[in-house]
């Protein structure tokens, strides 16, 4: 983020401007996901009142919702931006951009609401009490783990695949009353680097949280969940692997610090 910061003069680049919000999303992952937990475990029992139990179980789901969520946003706009050449330059495409930025975060923020019902300080013995999620009936449970897998995982990744900008996009404009088509046959060596990075982000997203929400819907489906084992958790914890990995590649495709994505 201080070296996305640091490149003032590529704030007004598309890209940046996703990266940006997605490294937000990362260190939202990082600070209320990961640490909360690594504290949990450290102590062995919830360390605050009920408010605070509530709140960083929402803010954990704000995470995963944004880091997907942003990725999709930028997919998105790098296809219309490839796609659709003629209106690359025109003010449209700047308010679209912050639509698609701003639709990303209030998705994440609004989706995420159940959390605050759900989970509760709980006393799971006299004198202990752990943040835990109540769901009278098991249906429920598996229900709520189904969608969670389908919003945030599945759904994304389905829009990710139509919205993925082709090698080849046929664009068309209307001038002077006469219809204009053309094909758009390479983009510029800078698109062609946005559209890579994009790619591999992508990637490595599916990667890590493809086990991660096998294994809740497995032990939500199935009669005889796995035990709690080391592989159990080290697939539920590859998810978070997520936010480090994009750093990474970001760095990996600006080796060049003059330039801008």
């Amino acid at each position: 983020m201080f070296i996305l910061w640091r490149k003032k003069r590529c704030h007004s680049n598309p890209l940046h401007q996703f990266m940006i919000n997605l490294c937000v999303a990362d260190l939202v992952v990082a600070l209320f996901q990961v640490l909360p937990q690594l504290v949990w475990d450290a102590e062995g029992l919830l360390p605050g009142p009920d408010c605070v139990c509530r709140m960083v179980k929402y803010l954990q789901v704000v995470g995963m919702f944004a880091s997907s969520y942003m990725i999709v946003a930028m997919t998105m706009d790098r296809h219309y931006a490839i796609c659709c050449p003629l209106q690359a330059h025109r003010s449209l495409t700047t308010r679209r951009r912050k639509y698609f930025i701003l639709m990303a975060w209030s998705l994440s923020l609004v989706l995420s609401l159940p959390q605050v019902f759900i989970f509760s300080r709980s006393e799971v013995s006299p004198g202990v009490y752990e943040c835990w999620g109540t769901f009278e009936k098991f249906w429920v449970l598996r229900a709520y783990v189904t969608w969670m897998t389908l919003v945030i995982f599945i759904l994304p990744v389905l829009i990710i695949i139509v919205f993925q900008p082709p090698a080849r996009c046929r664009a068309t404009a209307r001038g002077l009353g006469t219809l204009i088509e053309f094909t758009v046959q390479s983009p510029s060596a800078a698109m062609s680097k946005t559209v890579r990075m994009t790619l591999v982000i992508v990637l490595f997203y599916s990667v890590c949280w493809a086990p991660f929400f096998i294994v809740q819907l497995w032990a939500a489906w199935d009669p005889h969940p796995p035990v709690n084992g080391a592989a159990f958790t080290l697939l539920m914890l590859l998810a978070s692997l997520n936010s480090i990995t994009n750093p990474w590649i970001y760095s990996s495709f600006s080796r060049n610090k003059g330039t801008c994505l």
